[in-house]
């Protein structure tokens, strides 16, 4: 027979939870002795505590291994294989569920590592006045968005003509009547005076910018907009005015995804 201290030191448990599991009936002793009391189990019980700890260590709870257990269905080696089967898919989405948490993390740390106190230069231009012919997307419009509105404006820039700049192309963001509305327009520089059907001309005036620099992934380019308004130019002692900004994209500009990619965001100031 074998004492609850073999059993703990051959399981690598404590002598804690194996009373614990004789006291809520998971593992019983096959005897008590009767001069001592010492708790004495068979050889023949210790595949079923291997079984029961397995199945624990798997993050099954002690309610559901108890559950076999009382069923008679512990060594049930279908039912096992299901109740695994439904723990390893609990557990792909804990793991999901972490992978985003750590990613947003991760972003997070970035984020506060930029702002660090040490503020992006902003380069500080006069911009005489410009016309820009593209596509256009209203805020209000409750369909689609920036980015879907660049995938339906690719395929048809070539239909611009009299492009003063080929390899720069804009995106005007003109505000609305408040700060919620606002009418995007995706675009070359050009003269305008032939527009292409669905498209429209507009002219961005004269004005003093503050000019930023987006490196990275474009998807973060929300992120470093937040940075200008919230950090940057107040940093820099510059006074944003109620104006059209918008985005420059050269030759740097060499995919949305790419991370050494770079475009310049222009921010009217006084």
């Amino acid at each position: 027979m074998l004492t609850v201290g073999r059993i703990a030191r051959l399981f690598g448990v404590t002598t804690k939870t194996l009373r614990y599991y004789d006291s809520i009936g998971l593992f019983t002793p096959n005897q008590i002795g009767e001069s001592n009391q010492y708790r004495l189990y068979a050889s023949d019980q210790l595949p079923e505590l291997r079984r029961i700890l397995f199945l624990r260590s798997m993050g099954l709870s002690i309610e559901s291994v108890m559950s076999l257990k009382q069923d008679g269905t512990l060594e049930d080696d279908d039912k096992i294989m299901r109740l695994l089967q439904e723990r390893a898919h609990q557990v792909q989405e804990e793991i999901d569920a972490r992978q985003k948490q750590l990613s947003a993390i991760q972003q997070m740390v970035e984020y506060m590592t930029v702002t660090g106190g040490i503020p992006m230069e902003a380069k500080i231009v006069e911009k005489e006045a410009f016309t820009v012919v593209g596509l256009s997307w209203d805020s209000t419009c409750g369909a689609g968005d920036i980015p879907a509105l660049w995938q339906r404006f690719l395929p048809r820039e070539y239909e611009i003509e009299g492009k003063l700049q080929p390899e720069v192309s804009y995106g005007i963001c003109i505000p609305g009547d408040n700060d919620m509305e606002f009418t995007y327009v995706a675009g070359y520089e050009s003269p305008g005076e032939s527009v292409p059907e669905g498209m429209e001309k507009m002219l961005v005036p004269a004005q003093r910018y503050a000019v930023f620099t987006h490196k990275g992934n474009i998807g973060k380019l929300s992120e470093t907009y937040e940075l200008i308004y919230s950090k940057w130019l107040k940093l820099q002692g510059l006074e944003l005015v109620r104006g059209i900004d918008f985005e420059r994209y050269d030759e740097r500009f060499t995919s949305p995804h790419d991370d050494n990619s770079e475009v310049d965001i222009y921010i009217p100031i006084a």
